[in-house]
C-alpha cells in the first residue's frame, strides 16, 4: 500500500472559516488529483456540480447467489425479474480522515424499477471499493453493463480533526484497535477507520450471500403470490358482492312491480264497490217506487152517491 499523501490528515483549507459543507466539484477534482476521494480511476467527466458518479465494477453475485465477472470480453449480466444482485463499484476510494460520503442510485435507475440497497454514509478514512445489493422490483430482466454508471457520491467535510498536530505526530500517536483504531489529542479521543483495503465484495463470504438471496428472493416471490392471491380473492368477493347486490335489487324491483300492480287491483275493486253500492241503491229506490205504485193500485176505489 503506497504512503497516504499528506491531506489524509491534515485538511489543506483548515484555516479557512467558510471550508466546512458540501464539497463542489473544483474541491473533488483537487483532492482527487493527490489519490484522495476517487483514488484509483477518477474520471473527469464523471464529475458533477456537487458530486461524482460511480461506475459498476467488474465482480458480482447474480439472482442466484452466483459470483461473476464482467470485463471488455462480457460486457454485461441480467438480473432476474423479482430478483437482488450485488455489484461494487468500478472506482476505489481513499477518504481523508476530515471527509465522509453519501451514495445513492441515479434517478435513471430508479426509473427502470431498481433500488439500492445500501448505507447512508461512508465513513471518513474509508479506503477501497463500494459494494451494494440492487433489488429488480420489475417483473422483467435488467440489463447490467460493465463500467456502467450506477450511483451518484457526495462528500462533506466534518468537524476538526486533530487541530495542531502534523502529519507525523498524527501517524505516531494512532493506537490500534481491534475493529477500529483510535488517537487522543489534547483530551479528546478520535476513532479512526482501519487503514486497510477493502476488495470489492468484502463482506460477502459465500454462504451469506447464497443463504440471504435465497431466502430474500423467496420472499419476494412469496409476497408477491400472496399480493396475487390476495388481489383475486379481493375481485372474485367483489364479484359475488355485486351479483348479490343485483340479485337484491331485481328482486326488491319485483316486488315493488308487484305491490303497485297489488294497490292498483285493490283500488280498482274499491272503485268497483262503490258503484256497485250506487248501483243497489238506484234499484232500491226504483223498486220503492214500484212498490208506493202498487199500493196505490191496491186500495180500494171510493163509490159515488146514487149509484150501487
Amino acid at each position: 500500500m503506497p504512503p497516504a499523501h499528506e491531506w489524509k490528515y491534515l485538511d489543506p483549507d483548515r484555516e479557512k472559516p467558510d471550508r466546512k459543507g458540501m464539497l463542489l466539484s473544483n474541491q473533488i477534482k483537487k483532492f482527487c488529483q493527490k489519490g484522495l476521494l476517487i483514488a484509483e480511476d477518477f474520471h473527469e467527466k464523471n464529475l458533477r456540480p456537487a458530486a461524482y458518479t460511480l461506475r459498476i465494477g467488474d465482480k458480482y453475485v447474480d439472482s442466484n447467489g452466483k459470483p461473476g465477472v464482467i470485463d471488455d470480453k462480457k460486457p454485461y449480466f441480467e438480473m432476474e425479474p423479482n430478483s437482488i444482485v450485488y455489484v461494487s463499484t468500478y472506482e476505489k476510494l481513499d477518504l481523508p480522515f476530515y471527509i465522509a460520503a453519501r451514495f445513492n442510485l441515479r434517478v435513471k435507475w430508479v426509473y427502470k424499477g431498481i433500488l439500492l440497497g445500501t448505507g447512508p454514509q461512508v465513513e471518513p478514512g474509508y479506503r477501497g471499493y463500494l459494494s451494494c445489493p440492487l433489488y429488480n422490483l420489475t417483473d422483467r430482466p435488467i440489463r447490467i453493463n460493465y463500467m456502467e454508471d450506477f450511483a451518484t457520491i457526495d462528500f462533506e467535510r466534518t468537524t476538526n480533526f486533530c487541530s495542531g498536530l502534523s502529519v507525523e505526530k498524527i501517524e505516531s500517536a494512532i493506537a490500534k484497535g481491534d475493529q477500529l483504531d483510535e488517537i487522543e489529542v489534547g483530551g479528546e479521543t478520535f476513532l479512526l477507520f482501519k487503514q486497510k483495503d477493502y476488495p470489492r465484495l468484502k463482506h460477502l463470504p459465500g454462504y451469506d450471500v447464497l443463504s440471504s438471496l435465497f431466502e430474500m428472493q423467496r420472499e419476494v416471490r412469496t409476497w408477491r403470490h400472496i399480493g396475487i392471491a390476495f388481489a383475486v380473492s379481493f375481485f372474485a368477493l367483489t364479484l359475488t358482492l355485486l351479483g348479490f347486490g343485483s340479485n337484491v335489487f331485481r328482486q326488491t324491483s319485483d316486488l315493488d312491480n308487484e305491490t303497485k300492480a297489488l294497490r292498483l287491483s285493490v283500488q280498482n275493486s274499491e272503485n268497483d264497490a262503490k258503484q256497485v253500492q250506487k248501483d243497489l241503491q238506484v234499484l232500491t229506490e226504483k223498486v220503492a217506487t214500484v212498490e208506493k205504485a202498487v199500493q196505490a193500485m191496491q186500495q180500494p176505489r171510493p163509490t159515488q152517491p146514487g149509484k150501487p
